[in-house]
């Protein structure tokens, strides 16, 4: 096997075995620069070299780990330099590892090999194979046998075998099971027990003819049982017509792989054949459980091995076990934004705050995956332009939703982001999705495991872009994480093509997401909820301190009778740091919050700090008020008085002319400082009233009178309207609501 590393620079004239250099045993698979000395194959995939007479697996650029070896460049998950490895089965390779070493990397090339070919078979059936080049394999023949190099081979000879031999299979069948099931009369009449009906006897229990062990029966037992195994563990589609009692997949795994039953099995039973076809299945079968058999493998076949712009596929894997459907059934202008922008990956899940299965109450997750080498320490490195480039699809999808607010077009089925009592924002996960390959080092008792499923952060990696510090809730409080999975993992569940092992890793995957970038701002931030008090104007205090707390506040639910409250934590300042918010800022800000939260408790109980979480425990308190807008207390500031026509300012009243009004008692009801207009009752009518210049205290006939002088006349309509002693007494303050209403006669 000859291994190549996508997107690495290699020296074209350097040797690689038997005098032939890298140009020599590439240039009838991929295209090669004539004048170039070093060249990088942008390829991933597995084909056959004619000139090598070996085949060539395109190792994904995943494998590199971005250490030194001293001069010989990058190394890779191997413990050595990709120019090293060119030959992997060289004499130079096994005096480089151990025995056990070299065998462990080979099964896990075989095991890379399929899984790479199916990830590239699954994408060719949904999307567009512009990417994708058919190259030539090996196939089975009748040819000098010669060493299997990988598990794939065998497994197409399988496929392909099965696919060409369909007649030969339904004769076996048919000869094997002519005469089964037929009743044995004879034993029957003498071991059973006859019913008489109607004169005829008639037998329950049957006896049919014994059915006789056939050892080319045994042998497709074990054949089809090897393609059931490829197709439930690897997701091949097999055409499997003949209805054999199988051997169960994992007692061909525990058994017949792990404890060499096979071999041996296979072994014993080898002297029962004689055709040609029979001896074909069986080299094939003994292949499958001992890979170092040879078989002959001299023609070439043509298929889909072989995949250019890899990261597309790898965007596509993701973008299926993360996404789901998801992705289709958003509008379009979320995915595929005004300004070009296109969002590789996105979807409606629990919002950070709450847990809540209501629509509207729910938050977009937006994520970029990232097919990128490896650097040092094990880390992917992002350039500003990805990073901010995250941060805008995440301003376009909030725009866009407010918009559908604004415009009165949300018809419930999107999360609304913005809460309007406080003008708060559901904060937006937002992630990068990188792929990786533990090395040897790091990866542990994972190294190389294809079972590994776990998602992992990177450290470190957290961005932080605002307008204002101390404001989560701020529309312009972007928070960008980076997460690692596992390339091997990835590239089996989606090769593998089982929706259900993938609705369960996308299940757990987004509860990973959403506790993950919890924990993130539970270092951040410290987190309470308020509840209104009992007899307190919240509505109208969270109005009156909206720049204070702007950003700090956010109500997770629609009709809930508390909110959240989010504060920088003073103890994280090494984090804050980290995402460039300066020392001095942090205690401006720390103070600021003492002095919030005891404004905060003249109209709010304040609960003790709690961590974000799967849910949120509100606690239960008495006496708790209304985060409701309350109706407006009726402001009366318009006296009455009564005019009659007896009196001698009568006529100017009526005229509409007077300047000054006594009356005679002073109300005691009544606050005279809000005395703000006059309307007087001239002869039981009203018709219009005066602003009051001043209001004060004087005395008639020797006795206290209140006095008010007035200015101009305000006229309420023509027609005067009768309502002393029906509505109104002298004396009173009314609004100016009252007032008009009286008037038009509407009480």
């Amino acid at each position: 096997m000859l291994l190549f590393i996508e997107g690495y620079p290699y020296s074209l004239n350097g040797m690689v075995r038997d005098n032939l250099t890298v140009r020599d045993v590439l240039k009838d698979v991929v295209s090669v620069p004539v004048k170039e000395e070093r060249y990088a194959f942008e390829y991933v995939g597995y084909c056959y070299s004619k000139v090598a007479k070996d085949v060539i697996f395109f190792l994904p650029k995943v494998v590199l780990t971005g250490e030194q070896i001293e001069e010989n460049g990058d190394d890779t998950i191997f413990g050595a330099s990709p120019q090293e490895i060119i030959d992997f089965e060289s004499d130079k390779i096994k005096s480089k590892f151990t025995e056990e070493g070299c065998k462990e990397y080979k099964e896990f090339l075989s095991t890379l090999s399929i899984w790479v070919y199916r990830a590239i078979s699954v994408y060719k059936q949904t999307h567009n194979a512009n990417i994708l080049e058919s190259k030539e394999y090996q196939t089975e023949s009748r040819g000098r046998k010669q060493k299997h190099n990988t598990l794939l081979d065998v497994i197409i000879a399988l496929r392909d075998f099965n696919r060409d031999n369909q007649d030969y299979f339904t004769f076996i069948v048919k000869n094997v099971h002519s005469g089964y099931n037929r009743i044995n009369w004879t034993k029957t009449i003498t071991s059973s027990h006859a019913f008489i009906q109607s004169d005829t006897p008639v037998y329950i229990e049957p006896v049919n003819k014994k059915k006789m062990v056939n050892f080319d029966e045994e042998l497709l037992v074990i054949y089809f049982s090897i393609l059931n195994y490829i197709r439930e563990t690897h997701g091949f589609s097999f055409e499997i017509n003949i209805h054999y009692h199988l051997i169960n997949p994992d007692k061909l795994r525990r058994t017949y792989i792990k404890k060499n039953m096979g071999c041996r099995r296979l072994k014993q039973i080898k002297y029962k054949y004689f055709s040609d076809k029979a001896l074909r299945i069986w080299d094939l079968c003994y292949a499958f459980f001992d890979r170092e058999y040879k078989i002959a493998m001299n023609r070439q076949a043509e298929d889909f091995l072989l995949a250019k712009n890899f990261e597309h596929i790898f965007e596509v894997m993701i973008d299926t076990l993360i996404g789901g459907n998801d992705k289709q059934n958003l509008p379009k202008e979320l995915t595929e934004q005004k300004d070009g922008k296109l969002v590789d990956h996105m979807f409606i899940g629990q919002g950070l705050i709450e847990q809540s299965d209501i629509q509207s109450e729910l938050t977009y997750y937006i994520g970029d995956s990232k097919y990128y080498k490896r650097s040092k320490n094990d880390r992917t490195q992002l350039g500003d332009k990805s990073i901010y480039k995250q941060y805008t699809y995440a301003r376009n999808v909030i725009q866009w939703n407010m918009n559908l607010f604004l415009d009165g077009d949300s018809n419930g089925e999107q999360p609304q982001l913005r809460d309007t009592l406080t003008e708060g924002y559901n904060p937006i996960p937002n992630f990068f999705i990188s792929a990786r390959i533990p090395n040897r080092q790091k990866g542990g008792s994972k190294f190389l495991s294809f079972d590994d499923r776990e998602l992992k952060t990177q450290e470190g990696s957290v961005q932080l872009n605002r307008q204002f510090e101390n404001r989560l809730f701020d529309r312009d409080t972007l928070l960008l994480c980076h997460y690692d999975v596992n390339f091997l993992y990835i590239v089996s569940l989606y090769g593998r093509d089982n929706k259900n092992a993938q609705s369960a890793w996308r299940e757990y995957v987004r509860k990973e997401f959403r506790n993950r970038i919890q924990s993130t701002l539970n270092q951040l931030y410290t987190f309470r909820t308020i509840q209104p008090r009992e007899g307190m104007d919240c509505y109208q205090f969270i109005s009156d301190n909206f720049q204070r707390l702007n950003g700090k506040l956010y109500r997770p639910k629609t009709d809930g009778n508390y909110l959240v409250l989010a504060l920088m934590k003073e103890e994280e300042t090494d984090m804050w740091e980290v995402l460039h918010v300066k020392p001095e800022t942090i205690r401006n800000e720390v103070d600021k919050n003492k002095e919030l939260l005891d404004s905060l408790q003249t109209h709010f109980y304040v609960s003790k700090p709690f961590m974000l979480d799967t849910e949120l425990h509100v606690e239960d308190i008495e006496n708790v008020g209304t985060l409701n807008k309350l109706p407006k207390p009726e402001f009366k500031d318009i006296m009455t008085g009564l005019v009659r026509k007896t009196d001698t300012d009568y006529a100017d009243f009526y005229n509409h002319t007077a300047k000054n009004y006594t009356m005679e008692r002073i109300p005691t009801s009544i606050n005279v400082m809000d005395i703000r207009c006059f309307l007087p009752m001239v002869g039981g009518d009203i018709d219009g009233y005066y602003k009051v210049e001043k209001v004060y205290f004087g005395t008639k006939n020797g006795k206290p009178c209140l006095k008010l002088n007035l200015s101009s006349f305000i006229s309420l309509g023509k027609a005067k309207v009768p309502i002393y002693r029906i509505k109104m007494q002298p004396g009173e303050l009314i609004s100016k609501e009252l007032m008009v209403k009286l008037y038009e006669r509407r009480i």
